[in-house]
This record gives C-alpha cells, structure tokens and sequence, in this order.
C-alpha cells in the first residue's frame, strides 16, 4: 500500500518543479477519458496530499500564489488514491519515456509555448486505484471524511483525541481507520504501538491523553522519518543504538522476535490485516479487572443506602446552585432571533438547527456532503465543524513540509541494499524503469553486508 509520507513526497516534488505549468492531458488506457479531457490545456496551479489521497488542481491559468481561487468556475480538482501499488512518475523527455502500459489511466505532457526558448518537456504517467475530477467541493468533501494527519500543519490532534476517546474499537483498529488517523498503514500501525508502548488492542475509550499523546508523537516522528527517507525506517539509532547498529529496520513488523528485547512477537487478524505486538514486556497489556457481582451484592445494598442519601443531597445543592445567578448560555430564540452567521460566529455549530447546518453545508460543499437526512444532530455539527476548519485552513497559509532530504532514487538504492522487497514497499516516485535504472547501480547485498560490517570491525 502506498502510504501517507509517499503521497507527501509526490505532492512535494509536484510543488517544487512543476506548478504554474501547462500541460496536455489524455488518458491511455481509457478508465480516465472524461477527467483528462476536463483537465486538458489548464495549468496545474496547487497540489495537496491527505493521508493517502492527493489533490491535484487545474485552472486555466497560473493562480498558484492565490487561494481565492479556489471555488472558480473553471476550477478542477483531480483526486487520487494510489492503492497498493500505483504511481505517479516524471519523465523529463520523451527518450526516457517508456511506453504507457494498460494500467496507466493518465499521461501529461508539458505545453512549451513557441516563444520559450527552453525544449525540455516534463511527460507524466500515472497509474492508480482510483482518479477521480470535479470541482472544489471534491476536495473538502472528501477531506471531510478524513481524519487527523500526522504530516499536515493543519492536524487537529485534541479533536482527534476527543473522538477517539469515545470509541469502543481497540487502538489498532483505529489507526488503520483513515476517518481517524489519515496516512499510516499496515507497517506503520505496528512500528507506532510499539514505540508508544500500547497494546494494538486497548480501547480507545481506555486510552488516557498521556497515551494517547504517545501515539499521536510516535506517528509524527515515523511518518515525517519516512517522508525524508524515503522508507519506513523506525529503529531510532539514539534510543536504540545497537539495533540500529545491527541494521535492523523495523522492531516488531513481520517479526517473530522483538528487536529491542528479543522476546516473542504475536500476530493476529485484525479487521483483515496482520496485527503485530511485542510479547516481552515493551507492550503491556491493559488489565481490565472484573469483580464477582455475586459476592459482592449484600455490600452494594449498603452502598446503595448511602448513594440516595448522597443523590438527594447532590440535588439539594444542585437545586440550590440552580437558584444563583450565572453567566447566561443563550439558546436558538424564535422571538429575539439572531442571524444564523452570528450565532454561528459567537458560539458554533452547536447553535444552529439540523435545516440551518445542511444549508450551510449545501452552499459550500454541494449535495454530496450532506449527511443523511436521519442522521443526528451531533452528526451534523461534527460535519459542519469540518467543513469550517477546512475552510480556515485553506484561507491561511498551509505551511508544507520542506522537500524530502533523500532523492527517490536514493530510496529506492537502500531498499535494494538492505535486500527489502518492493512488494513492502515500493517507490510512488519512480516508474518500475526509472527504479531498475536507479537500482543497477546498488552494490549487491552481500557487498553492502560485508561494507557494513566492516565498518562496525
């Protein structure tokens, strides 16, 4: 599966060299007929990754320094989703091109105006699970039913918590749930649990926020590691040296021993995926202790005594606190009414009825984001909430991560030097020509075996 940092790394590359350019665009194999000819002959004006998904927009002409522009007419947002092994490459000349294969949904290549005097042009092929255009409401309708990522400046790691902390799935379940925590995958889920030292199957309602933090940190460091990388690299060589030392890449992922503390790891399904977990004490499982109601039951008919008499003094007070004046929480009046856009301003959502959030929503997102008419209004606020903060992010400045430290190639070097294969991992960046051309000059892993060992001599 391509994961988040690789969607990042694309979106990065994309921004450095080639928004503001015009391009042609066709689709080879024709899965994407209708989407290249909305985006045929228009300038690629912003790039954005979330999670696993990247957002590519085109406008008719080069409004990358402005983002008023985003809900323009002639706006058309492509979104894609790589799946497990798609990819998006760049090609700087028809030599190095290779042919389109049958997979290949989109092909762009540079529009050079006659007057330039630069011949170089930038082809693009690209193949994935899915493509998809339309306009700017694809975007915040689909980041809407996204969840916090890790790499985005704009990551809401309280509004996380809060909702994860109401869940009865168990933690491993979570992080792989792309409407919580966008952009780790398989691998990721088990690196993050073990550095944070939680057990894959403790409830998110059991999670305390010092927990919770740990795992939010962990997915920070790792997913940020790997988009500088290049690769999931998760031995930490300054708390782990000697791990590191040892060239292990991972501690616990397809594993049967631990690489800190040599002790068992366990696997399982979990929700169709293998779930991993360190046996040797560096994940502790939560204990839920559960008492016998039966021996117990003389001692609770006591209690109980005790708890009216504490129930019917606790509403004495309360009712006496009710009778005190407090600051007022005003509520939606139908005799002093107040607009929707000021009560939305001074106190939320929350002060909007379900027919005023749906308008809203409807306005600026269109009928695909409404939720179902039978949802509740928690529902409906938790949309709007979105919708705002979508909108508030992208009024500022989005600060973007700077362009990875390691090339594509480079990554795709050191998976052919530690002998990983590309069925784990392969490179988003690189077509499978571009990646053998990069490999072929990788010493062999015998040869980097001996290098490294030789340097730890």
């Amino acid at each position: 599966m391509v994961e988040g940092h690789s969607v990042h790394r694309i979106a990065s590359r994309f921004r450095t060299s080639l928004i503001g350019k015009q391009f042609s665009a066709t689709s080879p194999n024709g899965r994407f007929v209708e989407g290249a000819r909305a985006i045929d002959g228009k300038v690629l004006s912003r790039m954005e990754a979330v999670g696993k998904n990247l957002f590519a927009f085109f406008s008719s002409h080069d409004d990358s320094s402005s983002s008023s522009s985003d809900e323009s007419d002639d706006l058309v947002v492509m979104h894609v989703h790589f799946g497990m092994s798609g990819m998006w490459a760049v090609f700087n000349s028809t030599m190095e091109e290779p042919d389109v294969k049958p997979t290949t949904r989109l092909r762009l290549e540079e529009i050079i105006a006659p007057s330039t005097s630069n011949s170089r042009k930038d082809m693009h092929s690209s193949s994935a699970m899915t493509v998809a255009q339309g306009d700017y409401s694809l975007y915040t309708s689909k980041k809407a039913t996204l969840g916090e990522d890790p790499l985005r400046s704009d990551a809401n790691p309280d509004q996380l918590f809060t909702k994860v902390s109401k869940s009865k799935k168990s933690i491993g379940q979570l992080i792989m749930d792309q409407s919580f925590f966008a952009g780790p995958g398989n691998i990721y889920r088990a690196e993050i649990l073990f550095l944070a030292g939680v057990y894959p199957t403790t409830t998110g309602k059991n999670l305390d926020r010092p927990t919770f933090d740990k795992i939010w940190n962990a997915s920070v460091q790792l997913l940020r590691r790997g988009y500088d990388t290049g690769s999931i690299l998760t031995v930490d060589e300054k708390l782990d040296p000697s791990v590191a030392a040892s060239g292990e890449r991972r501690y616990i992922y397809n594993r049967s021993c631990c690489a800190r503390c040599c002790g068992k790891v366990s696997s399982w399904n979990m929700s169709g995926r293998t779930c991993y977990a360190c046996e040797g004490g560096c994940q502790p499982k939560q204990i839920v202790l559960s008492t016998s109601i039966k021996s117990e039951e003389p001692a609770m008919r006591k209690d109980e005594v005790s708890a009216a008499a504490a129930k019917s003094n606790s509403n004495a007070i309360k009712s006496k606190k009710s009778e005190q004046p407090s600051q007022h929480v005003p509520f939606i009046s139908h005799c002093a009414h107040v607009n929707v856009s000021q009560r939305l301003k001074d106190h939320g959502p929350e002060r909007l009825t379900i027919k005023e959030i749906r308008s809203i929503i409807e306005e600026k997102m269109g009928n695909n984001a409404l939720p179902s008419k039978s949802s509740n209004k928690a529902t409906h606020v938790e949309a709007l909430r979105n919708l705002l903060q979508i909108t508030t992010a992208t009024s500022s400045t989005l600060q973007h991560l700077p362009p990875p430290t390691i090339s594509a190639e480079d990554a795709a070097r050191e998976k052919a030097v530690s002998g990983e294969n590309r069925a784990v991992e392969h490179i988003a960046e690189l077509s499978r020509e571009q990646a053998i051309r990069a490999i072929a000059v990788t010493p062999s892993l015998a040869e980097a075996r001996k290098k490294r060992k030789g340097r730890r001599g």
